[in-house]
């Protein structure tokens, strides 16, 4: 038997062996072993078949040991052996004939410019490799409900569409004042019927444009914009119906506005979708306010609800916009703070009250926050009202400068300029 490899071999290394809690086997410059953990034979499954893993005994026997564990078709391949016994492979799985997956590393021990050895490392993922299977279908079972789900709000939505707008069109045609004259009950009917259907109408329409838009795949065109112009459009928007509803909007922008990198139909989607949920949840005499301002630091705040998940955690704390919308409404119950963001889920005070939707408002936002890399934030609580805090980077998210050879300029024109924005 050989001489034990000067430098390895000490109670102190048997030790570190021992403490290990991976299968190791240290191997000197000779190929002969130096020291073995116990764990090494049990990983391997060679604990009962006499392999001799004493110090100085060869550590070929081993390789030999294991490639015999291999299934016949790697067995037969040479490349199984040199992986195995290979001085080059730092990692690498093997997947023995019983089912079992090892993943066995290599680590070379040099001193003062020589090799001593090589420190193997074994260890049995297979019950990682079964989790990643099982998550993987996990996530390819999600992935296709959530398609379904989409193909059959499009399609629903699209074939309520004719209906509704069939009974919309004979709601007018009742109502104009050239027909036969309506006695104050019909015409009370004929509104009630208007209304109702204009409410399933709307609804119809924003589960449509929700699934077309991400049925597209079209890429976010991301160009500098005045977020100014856009805020004075949607609050004017939305002014009428708040109005009628007792609601007051006010808008509040600063005289300097330096430029934000977005895509504008999100940004404008997302916002309208704010707007919207606050004047809609805000009762007579109640108040919606709309801030907009650039800030020197971006702090990336989750939502009491949306976790920062909305956002994207890690990316530079730099310059960037905050838009604020609050109201004085029902408020959202603390506890769903984060659900809420989720694609028809609704509070139970909402649904509780005379307040239509479908519950994708705030996914809209989310959606268009994680495409810029902001952060959006809830605050509030049930009757207390809402506070919704969307910060965005203002130089866009990483990645988003202006294409070779592409000009910006149309995205930014159209974001100042009157125009249908989705429901």
């Amino acid at each position: 038997m050989t001489a034990e490899p000067r430098g390895l071999h000490t109670p102190v290394t048997e030790a570190v062996l021992r403490a290990i809690p991976l299968g190791a086997l240290l191997v000197g410059d000779d190929g002969r072993v130096v020291a073995a953990n116990p764990q090494f034979a049990t990983v391997c499954g060679i604990d009962g078949a006499g392999i001799d893993l004493s110090a100085g005994a060869s550590a070929e026997t081993v390789a030999e040991a294991v490639l015999r564990l291999l299934p016949e078709a790697a067995t037969a391949d040479p490349e199984a052996a040199r992986t195995l016994r290979g001085q080059f492979v730092r990692k690498a799985e093997v997947r023995l004939r019983d089912g079992r997956v090892l993943r066995r590393s290599r680590q070379p021990i040099d001193a003062d410019g020589s090799r001593l050895g090589v420190l193997w490392l074994v260890e049995d993922v297979t019950g990682q490799h079964r989790y990643e299977d099982d998550l993987h279908r996990h996530i390819d079972s999600l992935a296709a409900l959530a398609r379904d789900r989409a193909e059959f709000a499009a399609r629903t939505s699209h074939e309520l569409r004719t209906p509704l707008a069939t009974v919309l069109t004979f709601c007018e045609l009742l109502a104009d004042p050239a027909a036969a004259p309506l006695t104050g009950a019909q015409r009370e009917y004929v509104d009630t019927v208007r209304r109702a259907a204009q409410r399933m109408q709307d609804m119809a329409d924003g589960l449509l444009h929700r699934y077309a838009q991400a049925a597209s795949g079209a890429p976010p065109a991301y160009a500098p914009l005045d977020p100014g112009p856009l805020l004075d459009r949607l609050v004017a928007d939305t002014t009428p119906r708040a109005t009628r509803g007792g609601v007051f909007v006010s808008l509040d922008l600063p005289a300097e506005r330096p430029p934000l990198r977005a895509d504008a139909d999100q940004l404008e989607g997302a916002l309208a979708a704010l707007l919207d949920n606050a004047v809609k949840f805000t009762p007579a005499g109640g108040t919606v306010s709309v801030t907009a301002r650039p800030c020197e630091h971006l702090s990336h705040e989750g939502a009491d609800g949306a976790d920062g998940a909305d956002g994207a955690p890690g990316s530079p704390a730099g310059p960037g916009w905050e838009f604020t919308v609050r109201d004085d409404g029902i408020g959202v119950p603390e506890e769903l703070h984060e659900e809420v963001f989720t694609e028809f889920v609704r509070a139970p005070n909402a649904r509780r009250g005379p307040y239509p939707g479908t519950g994708l408002g705030l996914s809209v936002v989310r959606d268009a926050v994680r495409l810029h890399a902001g952060t959006v934030a809830l605050h509030g609580a049930e009757g207390r009202g809402t506070t919704v805090v969307v910060r965005l980077p203002a130089d866009g998210p990483p990645g988003s400068g202006e294409p070779k050879g592409r000009a910006g300029s149309s995205r930014e024109d159209r974001a100042g300029q009157p125009g249908s924005r989705p429901v």
